[in-house]
């Protein structure tokens, strides 16, 4: 009999240390973790109860498991009283929802996904044996699997659909259920299996010595199956945020992560961090930091004379014949008849540039088949029907891409052409990967809100980290806001023991989905959405109420159905480290593979830095130009495949002794680079110096003094910065260069690929039901900082404070974490869009700080990278999650004998540096 335990997690208050008589924080004797105040006592878990778990376990395993083998027919299983594979179709596309699948007893958990109709033609979608959605004219093909959806269509769109999907009824159940109920199935026998003599002996039902013995097999063949076999599921986490079912609580294992490179044939200039980058015409330009997609600013073009205003990109395109290539805007609408784009030199051939959305940014597209090499130039243009009409436009890029993927455009939305190929800067590749589970309660703590309104005049006191009181002193709408990430077209619910009011918003943050009530427990979808906005405060709709209101244990999960509180529980898995690809073709990627609990990298690319700490000598001076190259540079390269990046985000291919171009030399060992004369200061009949090479690299220009437009031949040398031609002129050679400077860069295929492990943390989980996960790149792992501290006792992390050292290394908006002495510390406030921040985030502690500890950050760079798929799989049955549970704990014991070892040595050698004593006994 299972005996039902109701489990309680042990929340620690992480604000109220347990401390002893000597003030010292008190450990756990057995574990030595600090200890807190608790508020939530855990069950305590004994073998009685983990026994009489197993038990029950296995009893349903045995029953639903025996239930659906006996079935042996094909249907959909419901989770949470929703029913997967729900087929729509538009156009000539049918798509289908993520769902798990019972086809001639064999279970399969489908994803979600899209394929093509076939016009003039009824056809079936079905879930073939081998677990895959296919489609056929043949109702008898299709009923040889899962039928699941029929459309009849004409040429251009849908006649009509029928849902073919079922699933088991109750009836149907408790009817399998009695009948195979094994355990009475016989009476008499010495061994309890009926003889002849006791063949008289059968249940009423009319069960026989066969049927029972074919169960009993039944149920031996399902145990082998789960205990004897490992079996797993393959999932791939795709880019982005998305919704994903699991059976059971089961660590993921990471099988396949490969390389990606985008190269941005505009460089820099389409990030629209400034207006310097961009030639205007009839209008003006401006930067706009609350009108963006990316980064930290996009572009406001206003419209000056004429019907239209024109911003021309800087960089241009040296697009190829026969070659196939994409350029995407996002664009908003302000006030102006519409925001557009296109690409002079270039003949559009299919794609949308024009929006008169005046809500939100939405990508705009041209492709384009070039039938002879042209310079093309990339322009954005706001129409008006008066000046002073304005639009705005960010994250301008221009790809080039293969012949099948410019195919593939036909059927694909512009946000999904967005999705698949988002701005980058210049050629970036898979940086950092991570994928994040977040927990089953999607909100944190009250402390954590990421906006307010009114806290001064109405503060908040958060007890705990899920109890919040707000004290409301004015009839004013005040309230705190949290921001949560969510799956489009999603259900959540969000329950509350509170009595004030709450509210969910989407979009910019005033589309309700929610109303402000009071109500303790609402149910929502998202919509198009991918950010929801929960809300706590005193606002009744229709005016702020005064009082005292108190709000506990919120809780916001996934789908239609209430859950009991639990804390917000995040898991992720994060990589340190680049993954590159052919930029156009995707081949010769860089992969990831784990081996002994260790995660490694097939490295085919390698990026090198050049700048100033390279021996750089004078090769060859073409008019206009000069060859400068590094001797012995030992690149191990492939035959052709390198991109050089110039300082200013210029990109160009490798080609030989070309201006702002470069060429290796695989026989000799020899990088060569072309400058420009214009960039470098150099005079067609002057040869530079080693140093004056070097100090080009570090971003001066040389010029004939006294006017910084002449390049030097004869007479006096001076220098200026690149990025800074007004600043003053320096008069000897430059030995340094400045916090500025973006130096070039050079990324090649290597000849030979070789094998480094990688910086990685964490263990990426699954929780039974519904998980929210999200996969992206750009997350930087524990990097040092020092917390700049303010009077008031106010101390902040990348907040550009007079100290360099409080800043973080790359722009971030979203600060993860802060540790202490490696351990996260929730005592500090992430902050988000800070005004003159580094990047907007900011990290803030009020109070005391330790200056002997160490502190560290976890945040997401505020730059863009393309992302990969995270490819693995979980355990399916009982056999592979032990052997899973026993690889984790052997890799970790592994690993602490690593530490455990390096510690030791590392105490050996401070011993035998200490034989003086100066630190006293060790």
């Amino acid at each position: 009999m299972y005996n039902k335990q109701t489990w309680l997690d042990e929340i620690p208050d992480m604000t109220k240390p347990i401390y002893d008589a000597s003030g010292k924080q008190k450990t756990d004797p057995q574990t030595g973790r600090p200890l807190f105040e608790l508020v939530q006592s855990g069950t305590r878990i004994t073998s009685s109860r983990l026994n009489t778990m197993e038990g029950g376990i296995e009893a349903a395993h045995t029953l639903v498991e025996q239930l659906a083998k006996e079935l042996g027919g094909n249907f959909v299983v419901p989770i949470d009283g929703t029913m997967g594979l729900l087929c729509s179709a538009q156009g000539l596309k049918a798509t289908w929802t993520a769902g798990i699948a019972y086809v001639n007893g064999r279970r399969y958990q489908v994803a979600a996904g899209e394929m093509t109709l076939n016009p003039t033609q009824g056809q079936y979608l079905y879930v073939d044996i081998d677990g895959a959605v296919k489609k056929t004219t043949s109702q008898a093909t299709a009923k040889k699997g899962l039928t699941i959806f029929y459309v009849a269509t004409d040429t251009s769109g849908v006649i009509s659909t029928t849902d073919h999907r079922v699933n088991i009824s109750m009836e149907e159940i408790l009817k399998k259920i009695k009948d195979i109920d094994i355990k009475e199935a016989v009476t008499g026998g010495a061994s309890g299996l009926m003889t002849g003599a006791d063949a008289k002996f059968v249940r009423v039902d009319g069960e026989t010595k066969t049927g029972a013995q074919t169960k009993a097999d039944a149920v031996k063949e399902y145990v082998n199956s789960r205990l004897d076999i490992p079996q797993r599921t393959k999932i791939t986490l795709q880019p982005g945020l998305q919704v994903i079912q699991a059976d059971q609580d089961a660590p993921f294992a990471l099988t396949g992560l490969t390389g990606r490179t985008l190269v941005n044939l505009l460089g820099r200039d389409g990030n629209c961090e400034s207006i310097a980058r961009w030639l205007l015409f009839q209008g003006s330009a401006a930067t706009d930091n609350t009108n963006k997609t990316e980064g930290m600013n996009g572009i406001k073009l206003t419209v000056t004379s004429g019907s239209f205003a024109t911003a021309t990109a800087v960089n241009t395109i040296n697009a190829k014949a026969n070659k196939f290539y994409l350029a995407i805007v996002d664009a908003k609408n302000g006030n102006a008849t519409n925001a557009s784009f296109y690409s002079n030199g270039l003949t559009a051939t299919k794609g949308i540039n024009t929006t008169t959305d005046a809500t939100q940014f939405v990508p705009l597209w041209r492709a384009y088949a070039p039938t002879a090499d042209v310079v093309a130039s990339v322009i954005i243009q706001t129409n008006s029907s008066a000046t002073s009409q304005y639009a705005y436009f960010d994250a301008v890029r221009f790809y080039e891409i293969t012949a099948a993927e410019y195919a593939a455009l036909d059927s694909m939305t512009p946000q999904q052409v967005a999705a698949k190929y988002p701005y980058v800067d210049s050629v970036q590749p898979v940086r950092n990967p991570y994928a994040i589970r977040y927990g089953e309660n999607l909100l944190p703590p009250f402390y954590e809100y990421e906006s307010s309104a009114g806290i001064t005049v109405s503060p908040w006191n958060f007890e705990k980290p899920y109890t919040a009181i707000q004290k409301a002193n004015s009839t004013d709408g005040h309230y705190i806001r949290f921001q949560i990430p969510v799956a489009p077209n999603s259900n959540y619910t969000l329950t509350c023991d509170h009595d004030g009011y709450i509210a969910v918003t989407t979009g910019n943050g005033d589309n309700q989905v929610v109303p402000w009530t009071n109500a303790k427990e609402v149910t929502f979808n998202v919509g198009q959405n991918s950010v929801a906005y929960v809300f706590f405060g005193n606002y009744n709709s229709t005016t702020g109420v005064v009082g005292t209101f108190t709000f506990k244990n919120p809780m916001l999960n996934i789908g239609n159905t209430t859950k009991p509180f639990k804390p917000r529980e995040d898991v992720i898995l994060a990589l340190q480290t680049d993954l590159y690809a052919d930029p156009v073709t995707g081949a010769n990627a860089d992969q990831v593979f784990e081996k002994d609990g260790q995660y490694f990298k097939l490295k085919k690319w390698r990026k090198v830095v050049l700048d100033g700490n390279h021996p750089w000598t004078t090769y060859q001076n073409p008019t206009g130009s000069k060859t400068v190259r590094i001797l012995s540079f030992s690149p191990n390269s492939s035959s052709s495949a390198a991109w050089l990046v110039k300082y200013d985000g210029k990109v160009s291919a490798q080609a030989p002794l070309q201006p702002d171009s470069c060429y290796i030399d695989n026989v000799n060992n020899i990088l060569y680079v072309g400058v420009p004369n214009a960039d470098s200061g150099w005079g067609d009949a002057y040869t530079p110096t080693a140093d004056e090479i070097k100090a080009y690299f570090m971003g001066w220009r040389m010029y004939q003094a006294p006017d910084r437009t002449t390049p030097y031949t004869s007479g006096t040398k001076q220098w200026f910065n690149i990025y800074g031609p007004t600043t003053p002129a320096v008069p000897t050679v430059p030995i340094n260069s400045y916090s500025e400077w973006t130096p070039y860069q050079l990324v090649y295929q290597l000849a030979t690929p070789t094998v480094e492990p990688i910086t990685s943390e964490g263990q990426l989980t699954l929780i039974e039901g519904n998980n929210q996960v999200e996969v992206g790149t750009g997350i930087v792992l524990r990097e040092t900082v020092i917390p700049y501290t303010y009077g008031a006792g106010i101390n902040n992390i990348n907040d550009n404070s007079p100290d360099p050292k409080g800043n973080l290394t790359n722009k971030t908006n979203k600060i993860l974490g802060v540790y202490v002495d490696r351990l996260r510390d929730f005592r500090w406030k992430m902050l988000s869009n800070i005004a003159n921040a580094n990047g907007g985030g900011v990290a803030q502690f009020v109070g005391v700080l330790d200056k002997s500890k160490s502190y560290s950050v976890t945040y997401l760079m505020l730059d863009t990278f393309p992302i990969a798929s995270f490819v693995g799989s979980i355990a399916e049955n009982e056999k592979a999650l032990l052997a899973d549970l026993n690889d984790i704990v052997q890799q970790g014991a592994s690993s602490l004998s690593v530490v455990e070892r390096s510690l030791s040595e590392a105490l050996q050698a401070l011993i035998q540096q200490n034989r003086r004593n100066v630190w006293g006994p060790m």
